[in-house]
């Protein structure tokens, strides 16, 4: 069996961990709000109409932020429409999706969601087809404290208190051709501006994400001298900078959409080397600006919409993955996850960690899906991908550590010799505990772990490990635990890590 030898030093640290790291995007996509969020003929549905097994489940993952309401959808959307009594709202053709709109989940029904399901709010405003003065009315409406007609006609529509909204977006992928209002880095970059002086103008304490590259392929060619144009325009009045990726290991899946097939399923150790790279160019980029306007402020990442588009067709040569679960016609929302993208989801999650000195925020793609299945008229279960999420979020609380990590490799099919063992360690000073996250990309080989902790007395008292023999199996409406994390039982031996395997192991100091 081969090894990997994991070295930490309480000296050698990243960052304190930023709760909004396990954040998550929500979008009008689908039935994602009406019928799994919203949805009052729900045997669950509360008083607000709102689903509590959805709320649950929800409550089982954030630690941070909730994105709304875009995405795409955030470009052709007027927040507006959105207040007051449903019965007056307008209902809107929605042209990012193509569907219709009736503005019943408008930005205070989302605002009591998040506050129900525990997490912060992060709103997103329009620079699509909208403008910095509609930005800034809208914070006025959410944070002013009164007096004024517009922070009044919030009091009016029920809301006597300011909403006291912190986080907000300044558009969304703006530098894409597929949005609404898409703008060139320059135009993006004035009106990014305009928009963040006016709204901090009404609200001075906000903190504003500004627009990155949308991703980082050979499809996007203006990456990253995107990111470097907008900022030469807003650095000093935005905090953040947003990148958005996508990943998925099937070609085909990937043939009719947007996404290339640039990785298959035996490059999956270079996804989250992708996903590092991405990271330290966008923070390069940020700091050319930084060093061209002599300026004192670091420009932080937000990875506001990350994701995994899984698969259940694939099949790497030499191995028998037999045990499928396809999704049956017209079934429910929305992937089927397995044990490949549990695995990939806790390798970003991990590149997270490693890159907490400058990631501040990363939201997870529509969950409702992506980290747990929904039935609109029906029952929710967790995805695969809930466990290394709600994990990482779980015990992910204190100081990430530099790690030292020399691990074996393997021949991909696309990019040389990669190490397949990933890992980060969390240090959490307050309980003497430090946290390694592991987790084995081989499709083939398992390995053990050994970890030279330079802190007094580190006893590994603890295993919690993500595996199944099947690959491609998946939880369902039917077999809803068919993957679950399990304890093992720790030994004076070295842990073992199986191939596509997330694996938590916790020391006490």
């Amino acid at each position: 069996m081969k090894k990997a030898t994991l070295t930490i030093d309480k000296a050698f640290t990243v960052s304190k961990v930023d709760d909004r790291i396990f954040s998550t995007f929500i979008e009008s996509l689908g039935p994602t709000v009406y019928g799994c969020i919203y949805n009052p003929e729900h045997p669950t549905a509360n008083e607000a109409g709102f689903r509590e097994d959805v709320i649950e489940m929800m409550k089982g993952i954030n630690r941070g932020a909730v994105r709304y309401p875009g995405g795409n959808f955030v470009s052709g959307y007027h927040w507006m429409d959105g207040i007051g009594p449903r019965e007056n709202r307008p209902v809107r053709t929605e042209r990012a999706w193509n569907r219709i709109e009736p503005n019943i989940m408008g930005i205070e029904e989302y605002t009591d969601w998040v506050t129900r399901v525990g997490a912060q709010p992060m709103l997103a405003v329009n620079l699509g087809t909208g403008t910095p003065e509609e930005a800034a009315n809208e914070v006025e409406y959410m944070n002013f404290e009164g007096g004024t007609t517009i922070s009044d006609l919030r009091k009016k529509n029920g809301h006597e208190k300011p909403y006291n909204i912190k986080l907000w977006c300044l558009g969304n992928e703006m530098d894409g051709t597929w949005q609404l209002g898409e703008k060139t880095a320059y135009e993006y970059g004035r009106i990014a501006y305009e928009a963040a002086k006016q709204m901090r103008a009404v609200d001075p304490s906000i903190e504003l994400v500004a627009c990155g590259s949308c991703a980082n392929d050979k499809t996007h060619p203006t990456f990253p001298d995107w990111d470097r144009e907008v900022l030469e325009q807003c650095y000093d009045k935005v905090d953040y900078l947003s990148i958005h990726r996508y990943y998925n290991y099937d070609p085909q899946l990937v043939k009719d959409t947007v996404f290339p097939a640039q990785f298959t399923v035996e490059d999956l150790p270079m996804i989250p080397e992708d996903m590092a790279s991405f990271i330290d160019a966008i923070s390069a980029a940020a700091d050319f600006v930084k060093a061209r306007k002599y300026s004192n402020k670091t420009i932080y990442i937000s990875v506001d919409e990350w994701g995994v588009m899984g698969s259940e067709l694939v099949q790497p040569k030499g191995l028998e993955w037999t045990e499928r679960t396809l999704p049956k016609k017209g079934e429910r929302m929305m992937f089927h996850s397995n044990l490949i993208d549990a695995a990939l989801f806790g390798a970003l999650l991990i590149t997270f960690l490693n890159k907490s000195d400058r990631v501040k925020i990363a939201c997870q793609s529509v969950p409702i899906g992506g980290i747990f299945a929904v039935d609109p008229n029906g029952g929710c279960y967790k995805q695969a991908t809930y466990f290394p999420f709600q994990q990482a979020a779980a015990y992910s609380k204190g100081t990430a550590l530099r790690v030292a990590l020399d691990s074996p490799t393997l021949q991909t099919e696309n990019y040389g010799e990669k190490p397949f063992v990933k890992a980060a360690a969390v240090y959490n000073e307050e309980a003497e505990t430090i946290t390694v996250f592991a987790v084995n990309l081989s499709l083939r080989e398992s390995v053990e772990l050994e970890s030279k902790i330079a802190f007094e007395n580190a006893t590994l008292t603890r295993h919690i490990q993500l595996y199944d023999s099947q690959p491609l199996a998946v939880n369902s409406f039917e077999n809803p635990n068919r993957v679950v994390p399990k304890e093992v039982r720790v030994t004076t031996g070295n842990p073992v890590l199986p191939p596509l395997s997330w694996n938590v192991l916790q020391y006490k100091l």
